[in-house]
């Protein structure tokens, strides 16, 4: 009986609710811009299904996901559906109130709302939040982002966001938590975020960015393990916002670990065929030296790429560390195992929307179907790096289609690569001075680079403009070609002006060797001779052409090329004019230089040497074809300060003869390091002797000349600025000294 009874009272509850019914018609209620077929388009039902207890909650659910809609209601009156509708607003207009530090233009590249779309409550909560992180960005944690809605006619609304952007939050102070060994003022050094100083308004270094504090902590760890330290812990990193978020504390805390030498070093290798004495040439460890991870990597990489010339393409080396912390020694050993024999199948390159595939493919030294090698998977990247075309660069390896393969894929993100430099300064040598240029590094993403340049200045004027290709005939030739023009000025008053092309050819002849040719075609003319200028140059030839070619041979290897550090170039370099043209004379120049750290990274010893010899041709060699000395390559004396002059005007006649040599050390000024001034000292000595035409007026000696002094560069968000003086100590009665000189420019 209580059966019967349950089974009527669930029959009755279903008629109640027409669970089952089928939809005769759908309603719908207060839509004024949106058509009703529209919104019948967005239901999950239509006329003729069978209802339920979900069918409600269905079309409630879909409705408000579509964003048109503030509020929606539904219900069933029989067979109909109803469906009452409130709809969203459209947006007339999207102001903002109260940013003096952004743009409203910027603020429309991040937000995604627009004009005349509909008006969402989820889209407003992100925007407001996209421009608060925006404000973030600048260190301005307590800005505050008020949306006011400004209700139209027509169910129109204007969108005003009021902006409060507080003070900048500033990075006020680091410390360090269990630093024993290193004081803390050494430890800010190794990272990327900076206290907050007056100085440093050009810089936002001293804003907190959580990226940045991640990679500080990083920066720490390797710190310690490459100055003795491998088992450094960073126990804790915080960050701290003050309550008035006006300010940010970090705080490292570190446990250092105990201090390490090295001891014993070993190789072993499963390879029998290796000869293990070859390579014990290639580690970097010595015995008794504090503990380096970065030693280890360097004599890591130094043994893959010996091993790699012998043939070994597949192999790995693992070192192993026995350390002592009773005795402080760590005992390494290097083991040479033989590593899976895989192939590269594919290389896929992504993110270039400029730049063209081939541009890529030729940096990256390795092909489809060649043996896996991560040395040259590490250059390709290094390589395209240096190409300055892309923000990032990643070469990743991954498996491939089988066991023996992997795919090599290949993800960048392009950057601009075009320059427009305008530049304003004073130096001692050209008194004031502007300058104008444009560069297109990647032009059309070809990898061709596009220049062009212009400079006026109290002594000399002139432009050039010219192209570089760095894969001339698809090759591993760098092609160039330069025409310029341009007029300076000469103590004796006179002008020399010049009008040509300059073709060059560069590549690489190993990994150490690099030739450039070229090819030079001018036409020279020179006026304004006054009365009192030397006869040598009056009579000599002012109206020229000049035809020549040369050869510059480079061998060397440096740290790095833009801030050299450690290594050493030499380089030979021959002219010969007289292919053709007025103008006969044949140049050598020799050149080395070599840079070496002393006692610390951060002090460098440069020592160059220089000499040259000119062979005249048949005619005389001019005075504005002969080597010159004095300035910019002599510091302590003028422009052509040094060398043969004419006894009776003092004009200088230059040489054909030169020699020269700088030592120079360049250490940190001690000053803050944000401010990036370098200080140095030098000493020159050098020769400028036989003119090409030499009468009985001329002056000339073969005696050394010497000079010494101290100098600073400033790289200021300006320009680079740089003050040198230098006093001559050995010197000629006719050379002319100048001891202060003062180079600044400005690029905007």
């Amino acid at each position: 009986m209580i059966k019967y009874f349950f089974f009527a009272f669930l029959l009755s509850l279903n008629l109640a609710y027409g669970e089952g019914q089928k939809i005769s018609h759908i309603s719908i209620q207060g839509n004024n811009r949106i058509e009703n077929q529209t919104i019948l388009s967005y239901l999950p039902i239509k006329v003729g299904d069978s209802a339920d207890l979900d069918t409600n909650d269905q079309c409630l659910k879909t409705l408000f996901d579509t964003g048109y809609f503030h509020d929606v209601k539904v219900h069933r009156e029989g067979a109909t559906i109803v469906i009452q509708l409130e709809e969203n607003p459209i947006i007339n207009k999207i102001a903002y109130e109260g940013n003096d530090k952004i743009k409203d233009a910027d603020f429309k590249k991040e937000i995604q709302l627009r004009p005349r779309e509909v008006l969402s409550y989820a889209k407003i909560q992100a925007a407001q939040q996209r421009i608060l992180e925006i404000y973030r960005r600048l260190g301005r944690f307590s800005a505050k982002v008020d949306p006011k809605i400004i209700r139209l006619p027509e169910n129109r609304v204007d969108l005003v966001f009021e902006i409060e952007e507080g003070p900048t939050t500033f990075i006020r102070k680091i410390n360090f938590i269990g630093n024993k060994t290193f004081k803390g003022s050494r430890l800010e050094k190794v990272l990327q975020s900076k206290v907050w100083h007056w100085y440093r308004f050009f810089v936002n270094d001293d804003l907190y960015d959580p990226d940045r504090f991640l990679n500080d902590q990083q920066e720490i760890k390797k710190f310690y393990n490459d100055h003795g330290h491998p088992d450094v812990r960073l126990i804790s990193s915080i960050a701290e916002l003050s309550p008035d978020k006006t300010a940010y504390f970090l705080t490292f805390t570190i446990d250092e670990g105990r201090k390490y030498e090295f001891g014993d070093v070993k190789i072993n290798s499963e390879i029998k065929s290796v000869n293990i004495e070859k390579l014990k040439e290639c580690i970097l460890i010595e015995k008794g030296e504090e503990f380096s991870g970065a030693i280890i990597d360097k004599s890591i990489k130094a043994l893959t790429e010996s091993l790699g010339t012998m043939g070994y393409a597949f192999i790995n080396i693992e070192p192993e560390t026995l350390k002592n912390a009773e005795t402080g020694i760590a005992e390494i050993t290097f083991t040479i195992k033989e590593g899976p024999r895989v192939y590269i199948e594919t290389i896929e390159i992504k993110g270039n929307d400029r730049t063209r595939d081939h541009v890529i493919r030729r940096k990256i030294r390795i092909q489809e179907g060649d043996a896996y090698n991560s040395k040259k998977i590490k250059d390709a990247e290094q390589e395209l790096k240096d190409l300055g075309y892309f923000k990032e660069t990643h070469v990743q390896p991954e498996e491939g289609s089988a066991i023996d393969k992997a795919k090599l894929n290949v993800d960048v993100e392009e950057q601009r690569t075009g320059e427009l430099n305008v530049g304003v300064g004073y130096s001692t040598l050209d008194g004031p001075f502007t300058s104008l240029g444009v560069r297109e590094r990647n032009f059309r993403g070809s990898g061709q680079t596009l220049h062009s340049n212009a400079m006026i200045s109290k002594r000399s004027m002139g432009i050039d403009a010219g192209i570089i290709e760095p894969a001339f005939l698809d090759r591993e030739l760098e092609g160039s070609v330069t025409a310029s023009a341009n007029q300076s000025k000469y103590s004796c008053s006179h002008k020399h002006n010049t009008l040509g092309t300059t073709f060059g050819l560069g590549y690489n002849l190993s990994e150490m060797w690099w030739q450039n040719l070229d090819y030079t075609i001018r036409s020279e003319k020179e006026t304004g001779f006054n009365d009192k200028a030397s006869a040598i140059i009056r009579n000599q030839s002012h109206n020229a052409l000049l035809s020549m070619i040369g050869q510059t041979i480079n061998f060397g290897k440096l740290d790095s090329r833009a801030n050299p550090t450690k290594g050493y170039v030499l380089s030979y370099q021959t002219s010969f004019a007289g292919l053709g043209g007025t103008i006969k004379y044949l140049q050598h120049v020799w050149n080395a230089t070599f840079y070496h750290p002393l006692f610390t990274e951060d002090v460098i010893l440069k020592v160059s040497g220089e000499t040259g010899m000119m062979q005249r041709m048949g005619k005389p060699i001019r005075v504005v074809d002969s080597f010159q000395m004095g300035y910019t390559n002599f510091r302590g004396f003028d422009f052509q300060g040094i060398g043969p002059r004419d006894k009776k005007t003092g004009d200088p006649l230059n040489g054909t003869r030169m020699w020269r040599q700088v030592t120079e050390i360049k250490f940190p000024s001690g000053l803050p390091d944000d401010w990036k001034i370098n200080a140095s000292v030098f000493n020159e000595f050098g020769c400028l002797w036989q003119p090409g035409q030499k009468d009985s007026n001329t002056q000339d000696s073969k005696k050394m000349r010497a000079s010494f002094g101290a100098g600073i560069l400033w790289t200021s968000p300006f320009g680079p600025i740089g003050i040198s003086y230098a006093v001559p100590y050995r010197s000629q009665k006719y050379d002319e000294a100048r001891r202060l000189q003062l180079q600044f420019s400005n690029i905007f």
